[in-house]
């Protein structure tokens, strides 16, 4: 086995509640709680849950931009969990990001020339001229992108066009990783598509290891090599992105593959019924009172009086990877087996996904 590039260990980060005029103090934001997960050099690891699950808090911690409150983050073995001043630009130069919205992202008063050049610059201390403009040439090419980009502004560009240039930037300074945060889940599907090809293809052509971040599970599993399933802060489950997608072994991994839509009318008809047999309307706990046990109890449908009362521990799953469920040390004992054909008789559903 490799040795893992990125290496995170039992991370938590919780937001202290602020103290309110005359009110007492807003309680602590529990946004992460002892997430552990690794990603070798070459290989993508997906992070994948709804809005509010603690996905982009992971990646702002990786990045440096949020405080941990305990556990170890290392780059190649070397504890990164706070960078100093000094080490600071040699930590951005192997860890880049590309973010959710390229338009905010983007300094709309710069050219893509400038935009890409400057961490050429910074890094390299290449100054413009032509050994930088070749560069950049070098690097719009990779990412589909014609020379005649080189003078244009964000705002002349379509999405799919500036997130191309947000690629472009990240790899301008050769990193070893790139986070991409919700990179694809502003564009149309067909420029989703343009766009994970072109990490792909940048990918095998450099070997930059991805931390990968969505919500739409069916994406994250066609770009990953591994995924992580978060909830509330907490990875509740994690294995080869295949394996977890054919054998989820947590409901709320089978109720996040039952919301992703097929062209199959019978196969859609399936996983509607399937997605039902959830607590559509319950209200997750709130990450400033999360309950002692699990926190997809209130929304599960073959929850256990134990799991209300108990956060389960990490148990290995059919799939390789692990899980954190009850339903597979107590009660059914599904001993990592997926949930699928249990959810299905105890709502008494039939028929194949």
């Amino acid at each position: 086995m490799t040795q893992p590039f990125l290496e995170v260990e039992n991370l938590h980060v919780h937001f202290a509640g602020r103290q309110r005029l005359l009110r007492e103090t807003m309680p602590t934001v529990k946004a992460v709680n002892g997430i552990s997960f690794a990603i070798e050099p070459h290989r993508t690891f997906g992070l994948v849950g709804e809005s509010g699950s603690g996905k982009s808090t992971v990646a702002r911690a990786v990045l440096q931009l949020t405080d941990v409150t305990a556990g170890i983050i290392r780059l190649d073995g070397v504890d990164v969990t706070h960078v100093q001043r000094e080490s600071e630009l040699a930590f951005r130069k192997r860890v880049q990001a590309v973010l959710q919205d390229p338009y905010s992202s983007l300094n709309q008063v710069h050219q893509v020339r400038t935009i890409v050049g400057d961490g050429i610059t910074r890094h390299f201390g290449i100054k413009p001229g032509p050994e930088r403009e070749q560069r950049i040439v070098k690097l719009l090419d990779e990412v589909g992108l014609a020379d005649e980009f080189l003078d244009r502004y964000p705002y002349e560009m379509s999405g799919g066009q500036r997130q191309r240039v947000s690629i472009a930037r990240a790899l301008a300074v050769e990193p070893d990783l790139i986070i991409a945060d919700e990179a694809t889940s502003a564009l149309d599907v067909s420029i989703q598509s343009q766009v994970i090809n072109v990490l792909r293809r940048v990918q095998a052509d450099t070997g930059v290891a991805f931390l990968f971040i969505g919500h739409d599970l069916d994406v994250v599993r066609h770009v990953s090599d591994d995924v992580g399933v978060m909830y509330l802060g907490y990875l509740v489950e994690q294995g080869a992105a295949d394996g977890v997608y054919d054998l989820p072994a947590h409901p709320y991994t089978e109720m996040l593959i039952a919301s992703v839509p097929v062209p199959d009318p019978a196969a859609q008809a399936d996983r509607r019924a399937l997605r039902q047999t959830f607590k559509k309307d319950a209200e997750p706990p709130s990450p400033a009172d999360l309950p002692p046990g699990c926190p997809f109890a209130n929304r599960c449908p073959v929850a256990m009086d134990i799991c209300s009362e108990l956060m389960p521990h990490a148990t290995a799953a059919r799939h390789g990877g692990y899980v954190r469920c009850h339903l597979h040390t107590s009660g059914p004992m599904l001993a990592g087996e997926s949930v699928i054909p249990y959810i299905r008789s105890a709502a008494g559903k039939s028929g194949k996904r």
